[in-house]
C-alpha cells in the first residue's frame, strides 16, 4: 500500500481491533498496560542457551533486526526477563524506522547491509528467523536464512521460490547447521 505506520501504532490498532472484534472493552489505562507487556514478552527456552553460546563466539556478530519501532526493540531488550541477560550479545539494534517500509520490502535488508557495513557481502550474512516472511525476503537480496522451525511441520512457504538455506528446529542446532553449509 505504500503506506507507513510505526510497528507500535500496527501493534495498537491490532489491540483494538481484535478487543472490538470480540465484544471486549478495556479503559485507556488497561490498553497502555496491554502495550507496555509487549516490552517485556518471554522468550523460546532454545533463545537463552544459544545467546550465552554466541556471546562466546567472537566471529559472529550478532543484530537485532526488527520490523519493530526501534524503542520498543530497545525496551523490549532491557526490560525482558529472558533477553535483559544477554543484551550485550547484540551489537546493535536495526530497525525499519528509518526506511518506513516492513519486511519483506527488500529496502529494509538492504538497510540492514548498510548498517552492519556488508553492502556487496550479503551473501556472508545470516538472518534467523521463524517467520517465513522474515527468510523469503532475505534470500530475495542474496542474504542466507536460518529459518527456526519449531512445530517440525517443513518449509511450506512459495512466495517467490525461496527456501531458508537450513531450517533447525530449535536455535540450539543453529552453529552447526551453519556450520555444515559453510563447509
Amino acid at each position: 500500500m505504500k503506506q507507513f505506520a510505526s510497528f507500535s501504532d500496527i501493534t495498537r490498532n491490532a489491540l483494538l481491533h481484535a478487543l472490538a472484534e470480540n465484544g471486549v472493552q478495556l479503559d485507556k489505562e488497561d490498553v497502555e498496560k496491554l502495550m507496555k507487556a509487549y516490552d517485556s514478552l518471554s522468550t523460546f527456552p532454545d533463545v537463552g542457551p544459544a545467546l550465552k553460546k554466541l556471546a562466546s563466539i567472537t566471529s559472529i556478530e550478532c543484530v537485532i533486526f526488527s520490523n519493530g519501532t526501534n524503542s520498543m526493540v530497545c525496551s523490549s531488550v532491557q526490560k525482558s526477563q529472558d533477553l535483559s541477560p544477554h543484551a550485550s550479545v547484540f551489537k546493535q539494534i536495526v530497525t525499519v524506522d528509518d526506511v518506513k517500509m516492513f519486511k519483506p520490502a527488500p529496502e529494509v535488508y538492504q538497510h540492514l547491509a548498510r548498517c552492519v557495513d556488508k553492502v556487496g557481502h550479503e551473501g556472508d550474512m545470516w538472518l534467523i528467523s521463524g517467520n517465513p516472511f522474515d527468510v523469503v525476503g532475505a534470500r530475495a537480496v542474496g542474504m542466507q536464512a536460518a529459518w527456526v522451525d519449531r512445530a517440525g511441520t517443513g518449509w511450506r512457504d512459495k512466495q517467490g521460490g525461496q527456501k531458508p538455506t537450513v531450517v533447525v528446529q530449535s536455535l540450539e542446532e543453529l552453529e552447526e547447521a551453519v556450520q555444515a553449509h559453510s563447509g
